[in-house]
């Protein structure tokens, strides 16, 4: 469920080490949930969202002396030809995947 992956991103987090923020990307198919994910972990809040169109990037500290500067990009499939341009200077991946839709499992590979 969203609430045990989220404890477990902040679990992850706090055996961070403390230093510049770190430059993640977080992908994955359109409607996955990667936008959800973002600012569930920087506002601890679930909020409406829309789809994204072109990318959100936030600064996220999710424990003390831990941050990361977070580029969410869209997963429509005419965006998805764009995702390499993103991947220079990005210190880690975060690649999404809507459990609950099967149907797109394949896809998402």
């Amino acid at each position: 469920t969203m609430g045990l992956f989220v404890s477990r991103l902040y679990e992850m987090f706090e055996s961070f080490n403390t230093g510049p923020p770190s430059r993640i990307l977080m992908l994955g198919l359109d409607a996955a949930g990667k936008t959800t994910i973002l600012y569930k972990v920087k506002l601890n809040e679930n909020l409406q969202t829309i789809p994204t169109i072109g990318f959100n990037v936030e600064q996220v500290s999710p424990c003390r002396g831990v941050s990361f500067t977070v580029w969410d990009v869209g997963g429509q499939e005419k965006i998805r030809r764009l995702w390499q341009h993103y991947y220079q200077n990005a210190d880690g991946l975060i690649f999404v995947i809507d459990s609950n839709d099967q149907e797109r499992i394949e896809e998402a590979r």
